[in-house]
C-alpha cells in the first residue's frame, strides 16, 4: 500500500462529504467485530492528524478480514458511512476480487462507484446483480437512480420492472415523472406524478417538494389548471417561501378565473395570489417573464391597461426572445392609445416572426397604422404618412389575397380622412369590399358600414340612384339604423 495512501485522505474527506455517501444502505449489513470495529475508530480518528498511523492500521485490519466477505462488507460499510472513501475502495475492490458473485457485495461496490460520481461503474455492478437476480428491487432502485439523469430511458426500464414487482411502490412513480418532466414530456410526467400523488402520505417528511414542483409545472403546461390549484393549495403549507408554488397558484388561478362564474371574486383572489411579484418578495433574477406577463394580463382582465404595458416591458426586459410578448404589448399600448409608439414594437414582433409571420399579422399591423392615423396633435404630413403606410400594408395583402373583402374594406377606412367630403378611392374600395363579401351573413355588421358610406357619397354627389340602390340592400340588414330609414326618406322626398 503506497505511504501516502491517507495524505491525500484530508482533501478527499472535503470532497466527499455530503456528496452521494446517502445512497448506502446498511440494511442486512452484519456489525463489525468488536475487534475489527476497535481498529475501524482508530483510523476514522487518525486519518487527519497521523495518516502515517492510520495507514499501519487499515494495512493490519484489511490483512485480518481480507478472506472474509462479510467482514469486508461490514468494514466497508463503516467507512463508507464515516466518508472515508478510499478504505470503502479498498474493501470494495477485495470483497468483489474474492467474491465476485455475492450480491451484497455487489451492491456495496455499485454505492462505492456512486460516491466517486463513477455512474458507469456503478451501473456496471447493478447490471452484474441484475444478471444473479433480475428481481432483485434494491439493484433496480440504484441502477434507476444511476441512469436518471445520464440515460434516462434505461432508467424508465429499470422503473417500470420495479412497479411490475412493487405495484404499490410510488418512489418509483415520482422517479418516473421527475424522467418524464426532463424530457419535457408533460403528460407522461403528469400520468406518473397523479399515482404518486395520491399514495404519497401527505407530510413534509414524506412529500418530496422538488417533485411536486414539477407535478404542478406539468399539471400547468397540460392545462389542467383547476387540479393544479386544488394541489397547490395542499403542498403550499410545507414551503410557505417556495416561489414555483406561489408562480402556479397564481398561473392557475388565472386561468380558472378567466372562465369562472365567480369572476369578479376570483380576479380579487388573483390579486392576493401575485402579491409575490408586487411585494418583490425575491430577488429581481429569480422573475421569469410568465411571472411579468401574467401580472399584465390580469391588470388587463381588470381594465387597468397601463399597468398591464408596464408588467409586459418588464416581462420583455426579463426575456427579449418572447416574440409574442411584443404583439401583446403593441395591442395593449393601442388600446391605451399609443398607437403610434406601438408600430415599432408591432414590428419587431413581424420582424422576429420572420417567415413564420402570415397575413393575419399583416392586418395588424395595418390596423396600427390606420390606429395611429386617427390620432389627435398630428401634422398633415404625419397623418398622411400614417395613412400611406397603412394603405401600403392593406395593398400588399390584397395582392395576396384578393378574394377576401378585408383588404378593400381597410383600405376604405383608413383612406377616408375627411368625413365631410366625398372620396372616390374610398368608394371604390366599399363597392370592392361589398362584391368580395356576397351572401355572408357573419359580415354585415361590415357590410352595412360600407353601404352607409355609399349613401352618404350618393348624396353628397347627388348620385340618387347609387343611394336608392345603397338605402335598399342596406335595410335588408338593418331596417331600423337611422342613416338606412333618413336614406329612404330622402328618396322619397325626391320622388326616387
Amino acid at each position: 500500500m503506497k505511504k501516502n495512501f491517507f495524505k491525500t485522505l484530508a482533501l478527499a474527506s472535503f470532497l466527499l462529504v455530503g456528496g452521494n455517501a446517502s445512497a448506502q444502505s446498511t440494511e442486512g449489513i452484519p456489525p463489525l467485530d468488536p475487534e475489527y470495529a476497535q481498529m475501524a475508530d482508530e483510523i476514522v480518528a487518525q486519518q487527519l492528524n497521523d495518516p502515517d498511523e492510520a495507514n499501519k492500521i487499515f494495512t493490519k485490519l484489511l490483512r485480518k478480514i481480507r478472506n472474509n466477505k462479510e467482514a469486508l462488507l461490514s468494514a466497508g460499510s463503516y467507512f463508507m458511512t464515516k466518508n472515508v472513501y478510499p478504505c470503502a475502495n479498498m474493501c470494495s475492490k477485495q470483497l468483489y476480487e474474492l467474491a465476485p458473485d455475492y450480491i451484497p457485495g455487489l451492491m456495496f461496490s455499485g454505492e462505492v462507484a456512486m460516491m466517486r460520481k463513477d455512474y458507469g461503474g456503478a451501473g456496471q455492478k447493478f447490471d452484474e446483480v441484475l444478471m444473479i437476480d433480475s428481481t432483485y428491487v434494491p439493484a433496480l432502485k440504484l441502477n434507476a437512480r444511476v441512469y436518471k439523469n445520464v440515460n434516462p430511458h434505461v432508467a424508465v426500464e429499470m422503473l417500470e420492472r420495479i412497479k411490475r414487482i412493487e405495484p404499490n411502490n410510488y418512489a418509483a412513480d415520482k422517479d418516473l415523472g421527475d424522467i418524464a418532466y426532463n424530457l419535457s414530456e408533460y403528460k407522461k410526467a403528469v400520468k406518473s406524478y397523479d399515482e404518486y400523488y395520491k399514495a404519497v402520505p401527505k407530510t413534509a417528511e414524506a412529500l418530496d417538494l422538488r417533485s411536486c414542483e414539477n407535478y404542478l409545472q406539468s399539471l400547468y403546461a397540460t392545462q389542467n389548471f383547476e387540479k393544479a390549484s386544488a394541489v397547490v393549495n395542499e403542498v403550499e403549507k410545507f414551503d410557505e417561501k417556495d416561489m414555483v408554488f406561489k408562480r402556479m397558484k397564481f398561473f392557475c388561478g388565472l386561468e380558472n378565473a378567466v372562465n369562472s362564474l365567480n369572476y369578479e371574486a376570483e380576479m380579487e383572489k388573483c390579486k392576493e395570489y401575485m402579491g409575490y411579484i408586487s411585494n418583490k418578495d425575491y430577488a429581481d433574477s429569480l422573475y421569469i417573464y410568465l411571472d411579468y406577463a401574467y401580472a399584465g394580463n390580469l391588470a388587463k382582465e381588470t381594465g387597468d391597461i397601463p399597468t398591464a404595458i408596464s408588467y409586459y416591458e418588464q416581462a420583455l426586459k426579463t426575456d427579449s426572445t418572447k416574440t409574442a410578448g411584443y404583439k401583446e404589448l403593441a395591442n395593449l399600448m393601442n388600446r391605451n392609445g399609443q398607437a403610434t409608439s406601438a408600430i415599432p414594437i408591432y414590428r419587431k414582433y413581424i420582424s422576429m416572426l420572420g417567415e413564420k409571420a402570415d397575413l393575419s399579422d399583416a392586418f395588424g399591423l395595418g390596423r396600427l397604422y390606420a390606429a395611429a392615423s386617427q390620432q389627435k396633435d398630428l401634422t398633415p404630413e404625419q397623418k398622411a404618412a400614417y395613412v400611406a403606410e397603412g394603405d401600403a400594408v392593406f395593398a400588399e395583402i390584397g395582392e395576396k389575397k384578393p378574394d377576401n373583402y378585408l383588404a378593400p374594406y381597410m383600405r376604405a377606412r383608413i383612406n377616408n380622412v375627411d368625413y365631410t367630403k366625398p372620396n372616390e378611392t374610398v368608394k371604390k374600395y366599399y363597392e370592392k369590399a361589398i362584391e368580395l363579401m356576397g351572401d355572408d351573413e357573419s359580415v354585415n355588421s361590415q357590410k352595412l358600414e360600407a353601404y352607409k358610406y355609399l349613401i352618404f357619397y350618393g348624396v353628397q354627389t347627388d348620385d340618387l340612384d347609387l343611394v336608392r340602390k345603397a338605402a335598399d340592400a342596406a335595410a335588408v340588414i338593418s331596417p331600423d339604423d337611422t342613416i338606412v330609414k333618413n336614406a329612404i326618406t330622402y328618396l322619397k322626398s325626391m320622388n326616387k
